[in-house]
């Protein structure tokens, strides 16, 4: 049982049947040299919406749709949590036993996860971020994304944007089999810096020696953007945006840009039709 998505390596025929499969862990190789880096949060920061309570309901529709029947639960479980009676992590974990079970083979999440992937990429993330992330690409800069998302989904996303480094939350798995725990802690808040500095330690990156540039839409990200050398506020609440603004944070916002793309493609949608 361990905590880290395992990865399926396959080798496949021309058909498409496996014959063969071997459990791996995704790994990137240290990089022992000073390094600038740049860190994004995932959810309303390079996505439009935030994407777990999106990914269980598209993982009930395709895999059991009869677990839809649950989703005043798992609104239930919401209420509870904004009522100070669950953690964020029991939170996450009912809400996946509620829509996904018990347990799940690694084919079927891994179907799922890229399935989800390729939908999020087109209907769910900001021009803005693919062109943000590229150009710190450009600069010679390393980039990760550093979300509460699940890394088996988180994964398949991050590789449909080129991004190689990953710190999410980690899950429980029996074998082959997905359960609902969660591994370790919630990537979210102050877990969030505490895991980006083991990954720091991990990778072999000396903080002294980093430049770290840090993305985020949301206030709960504050020890992670204090930690950091350089913060940018992207599509900030209003709280996070007085907080820049007397800090003198640089401040993006790809909103605007989204509503208007999303206005011109109804609009040709209707001329079509």
């Amino acid at each position: 049982m361990g905590g880290t998505t395992p990865r399926c390596r396959e080798t496949r025929s021309k058909c498409g049947k496996k014959i063969g499969w071997r459990p791996t862990l995704r790994r990137t190789p240290p990089m022992t040299s000073s390094c600038p880096l740049s860190v994004f949060d995932l959810d309303r920061t390079l996505t439009i919406h935030g994407t777990w309570s999106p990914f269980l309901l598209f993982a009930a529709r395709r895999r059991a749709p009869w677990r839809l029947a649950f989703a005043p639960l798992v609104v239930c479980l919401m209420g509870a949590y904004k009522a100070r009676l669950l953690t964020r992590k029991r939170l996450k974990q009912a809400m996946q036993r509620l829509m996904l079970g018990r347990a799940v083979d690694l084919d079927v999440v891994t179907d799922l996860a890229a399935a989800y992937a390729e939908r999020s990429m087109a209907n769910n993330i900001y021009v803005g971020a693919i062109a943000s992330i590229a150009a710190e690409r450009a600069a010679g800069r390393r980039v990760v994304i550093a979300s509460a998302a699940h890394l088996y989904y988180l994964e398949a996303l991050a590789d449909r944007l080129g991004v190689a480094d990953v710190v999410g939350t980690a899950s429980m798995w029996h074998g082959r089999q997905l359960t609902p725990r969660i591994a370790g802690e919630n990537c979210y808040g102050a877990n969030k810096r505490r895991m980006l500095e083991h990954w720091l330690a991990g990778q072999e990156i000396d903080r002294a020696h980093a430049h770290i540039r840090f993305f985020s839409d949301d206030l709960s990200d504050l020890p992670t953007f204090e930690w950091a050398d350089e913060a940018v506020a992207v599509n900030p609440s209003k709280k996070l945006l007085d907080l820049a603004l007397r800090r003198g944070w640089t401040v993006y916002d790809w909103r605007q840009a989204a509503a208007r793309d999303r206005a011109f493609r109804a609009r040709t949608a209707t001329q079509r039709n």
